[in-house]
């Protein structure tokens, strides 16, 4: 792994929850454009997935055409190498549609996924999109999905594995199905402290610009209201729907990727609160130089901290010695406009990383 890389998916690690991408995440204007830059310089991505996971490459295809800002470069079994673009490794290397034995479900697609990140050492989140499995797979079989991500995030720990719930097309007893195990995966992802993109929720929620308020679509089943897919995304254009669906996925997909760069999604304060008797740091995003770090040190240690660009260069040591138990905090000056990260070691065995926008 390049350093950056293990720094940009280490911000999301220090997160006292885990990560919730839903409709809620679907507006791109409220990204920070400096955050998309951060994506695009730090984050490399392996995204396998059935016909239905094309509508987030589709989605972001449709974005990039509006807007060249968002470069995208989307790479047909291979990692692309574009500067300045968010790169995505598309399929597994014998093929770009990925069905379940192809990535998690067998000795052979657990081989192809590791072939993937063994062969492509910059790839520092990885992704696997349902088809319709959902409708008619038991708790059992949705539970050796949850299983065998597990067991490749202990043999990657420098890659974020970003967990799917299934799409909500299906209605009826198959709807029903989809909807209790794709709530199988939400609670182990809540309960987990995982990366979740929520795609049925996605499927769910249409923003109605006229009432400027989003509506979500349910029918009733035995007396439950399940959440489907919203009919204004009823079509096969695309990937199983229409445009509008893949670019509101497309965006969801620039929101998540943004927070694992480090964004934290409310552009006032970046504070993750760490475990009680554990190194924790305190920054305000965005800042102006010169700016304050708080670190808390919950013993005497031997407390390093030092800053990098989005190149990964060293720009700034910060702090280094001896230090007692306590909030401290360091002052930082001379830091140009852009994306930084910072990392803190207590010579303990415990790190923090967060990333810093400096305007």
């Amino acid at each position: 792994m390049r350093s950056l890389m293990v720094l940009a998916a280490v911000v999301y690690s220090g997160f006292a929850q885990g990560i919730v991408i839903d409709h809620t995440c679907a507006d791109l204007d409220e990204i920070p454009p400096v955050w998309i830059t951060a994506v695009q310089n730090t984050i490399q991505s392996h995204y396998a997935h059935t016909s239905h996971g094309g509508q987030l490459t589709y989605g972001v295809e449709f974005i990039e055409d509006a807007n060249s800002f968002y470069d995208c470069e989307v790479g047909y079994l291979t990692l692309p190498t574009v500067s300045g673009a968010y790169c995505v490794f598309d399929g597994q290397e014998n093929g770009d549609y990925v069905g379940p034995e192809d990535y998690w479900q067998t000795p052979d697609g657990l081989n192809l996924t590791r072939d993937v990140l063994n062969n492509n050492p910059s790839i520092d989140t990885s992704m696997w999109c349902w088809c319709g499995q959902c409708s008619y797979y038991s708790a059992a079989q949705v539970q050796e999905y949850l299983d065998a991500m597990t067991l490749l995030e202990g043999e990657y720990p420098d890659v974020t594995f970003i967990y799917f719930t299934g799409n909500a097309q299906e209605e009826d007893s198959g709807g029903y199905n989809r909807y209790q195990r794709n709530n199988q995966i939400r609670d182990y992802c809540a309960a987990n402290n995982k990366v979740l993109f929520d795609f049925a929720d996605l499927d769910c929620w249409w923003y109605n610009t006229s009432a400027q308020q989003w509506e979500q679509h349910t029918y009733n089943y035995g007396g439950t209201d399940v959440p489907s897919e919203h009919p204004q995304y009823y079509g096969d254009e695309y990937a199983h729907t229409t445009a509008e669906s893949c670019t509101v996925k497309g965006s969801a997909w620039w929101w998540m990727m943004s927070v694992l760069a480090g964004w934290s999604s409310t552009g006032i304060t970046q504070d993750e609160s760490s475990p009680q008797g554990e190194l924790s740091v305190f920054i305000e995003n965005p800042v102006t130089v010169p700016f304050e770090i708080s670190v808390t040190t919950p013993v005497s240690c031997e407390l390093s901290m030092n800053i990098y660009d989005i190149s990964g260069r060293q720009t700034a040591d910060v702090a280094s010695g001896s230090y007692g138990a306590g909030v401290h905090s360091f002052s930082v000056d001379g830091l140009n406009t852009g994306v930084y990260f910072i990392g803190v070691d207590d010579g303990l065995g415990f790190t923090c990383h967060k990333a810093v926008v400096v305007n």
